[in-house]
Order: structure tokens, then C-alpha cells, then sequence
């Protein structure tokens, strides 16, 4: 006996379909919506119309020969087979074009682990240039807050020349950040913190004093400079050491 089998109508609701479209987009990418797609063209062409088309031909109730739901499951594999193969293939080259994707951001980290490299190889040379630069910012704080008599203040021209020996190092923590900044892959807290985790104390403070004063060109705003200092220190006792280095910078 030939049969005619009724499917349970399926209503979504607008904004159901919103969410579920949002959450594919959101799993796979630009590729979610062709995906979506792909996948509602499948139900209809595939599953939808073959059903219609039999309900439309063979007319009646849901049979209890299990022959007649033989003849019905080898009828969809038929007509839905190749659309859900071919649908299952375009879903792999999506799959395939997003973990590509994923690939060149993982080579965004492998970029930023290079400019780690690169200080490191300078460590040396920038620890000690710094520390003796750091000296200087100390004895002047220091002098000037305990009001010291008696102890010559280091001169503008000495603190220059200790600064201009820096200028390589900073310019190269700079790059580092302005490419964490430009790269959507690298969360700025994060990978400023690591940054920052490979540098001594008294790197990280004429870094931050550099910074502050201002450099042309190498602008950062004033959230991200209390950001980067409070990865070492208290970002108000930084001001107050910053208020008394300016009046004798």
C-alpha cells in the first residue's frame, strides 16, 4: 500500500532565527551566512520539495508495511543524497578556508614572539643603559623630595645623553606595541602584559617615563600608557615620581 506520510509544520520566530544565524556567523566567521545558506537550500531541495512532491503524488495515511517505509527511505536517499553530499563538501571547504583563517592569526603570535627575540638579543646593552638612566631619575626624585642639601642634581645635558642612548630600545618596545594595537588577534592587556614580562624593572620604568613625556610620532593614549605602567607599579606613585622628574627635565 502506497502512503502518504504528514510532517509537524516547524515555525520559527524571527528573532530565533536572528540568534541562530548570529551564533553560525559568529562559529565560522564570513563563511557563517554562506553556510546558513548552504544548509537551508539542502533542506529544501533535498529534503523539502522530494517530501512535498510524495505527499502531493501518493496520497493517504502513514503506512504500517515496512516495506512501504523501505521504498520511502531509499526514494529520499536517491533525490536527498547528492544534495546533502555536495552540501557536506562545500561545508568542508568552508571549514577548511576558516582554519586557514585561524592559521595566519597564529602566525600574528609567531611575529610577536620574533620582536621578543629581537630585545632579548639587545638585552644586555639595554639593561645596562637603562639602569644607569633609571640612577639618574632615582637620585633626582629622591634628592628632590627628601630636600637634600649639598648634593649636586644631575644636569639636564647628562640625563639627555642617557636618554638618547635608550632611543633604540624604546623605539623598538613602541613597535611592539603599536603592532599588538594594529593586530585584532592580540589582546592589548595580555600580550602588553608578556611584553612586559621579559623586561627588568628599570627597562620597564625609563620605557614608561619615555612614554609619558611623549615621543613624535609613537602616540599612545592615556588609558593605555596607566595600562602599560600598571603592569610594574602603582600608576598614581608613577605620576608623583613623573611630577618631580618634569620639573627638572
Amino acid at each position: 500500500m502506497i502512503f502518504h506520510m504528514r510532517l509537524p509544520g516547524i515555525k520559527l520566530s524571527k528573532n530565533r532565527h536572528i540568534r541562530r544565524m548570529a551564533g553560525i556567523e559568529i562559529m565560522l566567521g564570513n563563511s557563517g551566512r554562506i553556510f546558513l545558506t548552504l544548509i537551508i537550500v539542502s533542506l529544501i531541495f533535498g529534503l523539502g520539495i522530494p517530501i512535498l512532491i510524495y505527499i502531493c503524488v501518493f496520497r493517504g495515511g502513514f503506512s504500517s508495511d515496512n516495506a512501504d517505509w523501505g521504498n520511502f527511505g531509499l526514494y529520499l536517499a536517491g533525490i536527498s543524497g547528492p544534495f546533502f553530499s555536495f552540501a557536506s563538501f562545500v561545508g568542508l571547504i568552508l571549514t577548511l578556508n576558516y582554519t586557514i583563517k585561524e592559521k595566519q592569526d597564529d602566525d600574528a603570535q609567531v611575529l610577536f614572539f620574533r620582536y621578543i627575540d629581537a630585545v632579548l638579543k639587545q638585552n644586555y646593552m639595554n639593561s645596562r643603559d637603562t639602569a644607569v638612566l633609571k640612577k639618574l631619575y632615582d637620585v633626582l626624585c629622591q634628592d628632590v623630595k627628601k630636600g637634600i642639601a649639598g648634593n649636586p642634581l644631575p644636569s639636564v645635558k647628562e640625563i639627555r645623553e642617557k636618554q638618547n642612548k635608550n632611543v633604540k630600545f624604546f623605539l623598538l618596545i613602541y613597535s611592539i606595541i603599536n603592532y599588538i594595537r594594529s593586530t585584532p588577534k592580540l589582546d592589548n592587556i595580555t600580550y602588553i602584559s608578556i611584553l612586559f614580562s621579559y623586561l627588568t624593572y628599570d627597562e620597564k620604568f625609563v620605557f614608561a617615563v619615555d612614554m609619558h613625556r611623549g615621543r613624535a610620532g609613537q602616540n599612545i593614549s592615556q588609558k593605555l600608557q596607566q595600562t602599560i605602567v600598571s603592569t610594574f607599579m602603582d600608576y598614581n606613585d608613577f605620576c608623583r615620581r613623573m611630577d618631580i622628574l618634569n620639573g627638572h627635565l
